[in-house]
């Protein structure tokens, strides 16, 4: 049986589904106590020497009839909402230079993240969400971030289509062809050995990715990120492709774990990747996963995948780098715009730079280190371009490494 009640002064009508085809007063008074509206009291029928024994169609209350009921007692519970936060709209505005119009990049990415007062706090500190402290870099304005690339979620998803359409026509090439099944088997070994492990760091850098959208203190930032997110899972799994492609053709792709787990060329990068999914400072985070880590791993993954990959009869695989190059390329430039903001902020610029000095000191060595090893005895050219980058970063901001005029044969030494 369906019924309606309501409190009577107090509530709008409630329905309530009584299972027993036959109920009682007892079965809906239960019901009815119980929910929301009765704040914490009992309830009783509005009629008099109603029993709880009675049955409701006896009392004349059929299939979707409407009663009213009397509270007993005071309200134990305080269902009064709290009031809305005073928010001032116009500290939360974001400044425009001369009036101008903001772009459309500016207008959707604006003020998406959470503002104080955070209602999900509840004055609670252990439930505090989007506090400062989540990093030890601080900055006057989180707001004054910009990405370089200016994506936001239209231009992205348009530009990754043409991206995921170029690499799909690849894939479809190579396999109409049979091109990896005559691969140079001395080549079919070394990605054998590497190709689905490269998986692992992307992944790891993912995770990373998704842990400072959730938390960074500015939409802007967190926007970035999340691009950078869905970018490293779109990396990760075309490695994976990859060694699909290969098994194709060639016995021992199916199990790539091992290699991570076990190989000793990727157990330094297997540690660092670990340890920046561990870095929960989101800020940090940024700093060490995208400028110190990832340039290097990055170049040496594909001077391994790369090099005499045409000569051995593999062109899929350059292709496939250089749609990866392409989003690292926009990354890194990101990272490099969020260093510059906490370096050159002036009230916590120097405190920030010597905490990025201290991060570049104890983790460049080891992330040239890390790449030196993956390559296998393979030439430490290769990671020039990106060490270069990498200190003229830092360089031109005044953060020493702990080192100077360092090339790579010297750092992983």
């Amino acid at each position: 049986m369906l019924v309606y009640s309501r409190v009577l002064g107090e509530a709008a009508p409630e329905a309530f589904v009584l299972s027993d085809d036959d109920p009682t007063v007892a079965d809906l008074l239960a019901r009815a106590s119980a929910a929301g509206s009765a704040k914490g009291r009992l309830v009783e029928l509005d009629l008099n020497d109603a029993a709880d024994t009675a049955k409701l169609r006896d009392l004349g209350i059929g299939d979707g009839d409407l009663v009213s009921l009397r509270p007993v007692g005071s309200p134990r519970i305080n269902t009064i909402p709290t009031p809305a936060p005073d928010l001032d709209s116009e500290a939360l505005r974001v400044p425009t230079a001369n009036k101008r119009r903001l772009s459309e990049y500016e207008e959707v990415t604006r003020l998406l993240q959470w503002h104080e007062p955070f209602h999900i706090d509840g004055g609670r500190p252990s439930q505090t969400v989007w506090t400062p402290e989540s990093t030890v870099l601080a900055c006057s304005d989180w707001e004054a971030y910009r990405s370089p690339d200016k994506l936001y979620y239209r231009t992205y998803t348009t530009r990754q289509a043409r991206a995921g359409r170029s690499v799909a026509t690849a894939f479809g090439f190579a396999e109409k062809e049979a091109q990896l099944a005559s691969v140079d088997p001395a080549r079919v070994d070394l990605m054998r050995e590497v190709l689905g492990a490269l998986q692992y760091p992307d992944w790891g850098l993912c995770v990373s990715h998704q842990n400072t959208t959730r938390f960074a203190l500015s939409s802007w930032i967190a926007g970035a990120t999340s691009f950078m997110m869905f970018d490293e899972l779109r990396h990760a799994q075309m490695y994976g492709r990859l060694a699909l492609a290969y098994g194709e053709h060639h016995p021992g792709f199916d199990d790539q774990r091992p290699a991570w787990m076990e190989s000793p060329r990727l157990q330094p990068t297997r540690r660092l990747v670990e340890e920046i999914m561990a870095t929960l400072d989101w800020g940090k985070a940024i700093i060490v996963g995208d400028l110190l880590f990832e340039p290097l791993n990055t170049a040496a993954a594909h001077a391994l995948l790369t090099t005499g990959s045409l000569a051995a009869g593999d062109g899929l695989t350059p292709f496939i780098c250089s749609s990866i190059e392409d989003d690292k390329v926009r990354h890194r430039e990101s990272a490099a715009a969020f260093l510059r903001l906490v370096c050159e902020d002036d009230e916590y610029g120097p405190a920030n730079r010597a905490l990025i000095a201290d991060w570049a000191a104890e983790l460049l060595p080891r992330a040239v280190e890390a790449a030196t090893t993956l390559l296998g005895g393979g030439p430490a050219a290769a990671l020039d371009e990106a060490l270069t980058w990498i200190t003229a970063q830092l360089g031109e901001l005044q953060i020493p490494t702990g080192a100077t005029d360092l090339n790579t044969e010297e750092m992983s030494a």
